[in-house]
């Protein structure tokens, strides 16, 4: 006699028994029937940004373009980061701006911004940092999709 113990989330036990040239099979089986709901996993937001800037007296002057191919409906947050120098002074200053920004549609998103940057002080260089973005609830999957 054999017997074999199979142990997952269900066991079943099969005992074999065999006499000369007949064969009588006895098994106990136990199944259960699992119904598992899967929800489809969120669209994760890839969005990316460029941008375009240049000095204007006493004001950073931006011009930003955000893009996102995963959804179409979208928002989210990003801070910009504008490095400049004041006159007289050896070290350059950051000054970051908070933004935050939403689209309805799969176009890029782009908008112009005016940041202070002060008086007697050159404008060095402008960076988006910190961009972060989220799929509307309601978003179907953008045309698009890498």
């Amino acid at each position: 006699m054999k017997r074999w113990t199979v142990s997952c989330a269900l066991i079943a036990i099969a005992l074999t028994a065999t006499a000369g040239d007949e064969s009588d099979r006895n098994s106990v089986s136990f199944s259960r029937k699992l119904e598992m709901k899967a929800e489809p996993p969120p669209l994760n937001c890839v969005a990316s940004a460029s941008l375009d800037y240049f000095q204007r007296g006493a004001t950073a002057e931006v011009e930003i373009t955000v893009e996102n191919t995963v959804c179409d409906a979208a928002s989210g947050t990003f801070v910009i980061e504008a490095t400049i120098r004041v006159d007289g002074e050896q070290e350059a200053q950051k000054l970051k701006f908070p933004e935050s920004w939403q689209r309805v549609d799969s176009a890029p998103l782009t908008f112009a911004r005016s940041y202070p940057i002060g008086d007697n002080a050159d404008l060095l260089r402008v960076r988006i940092r910190n961009l972060k973005c989220a799929c509307s609830d309601d978003a179907a999957p953008a045309d698009n999709r890498p």
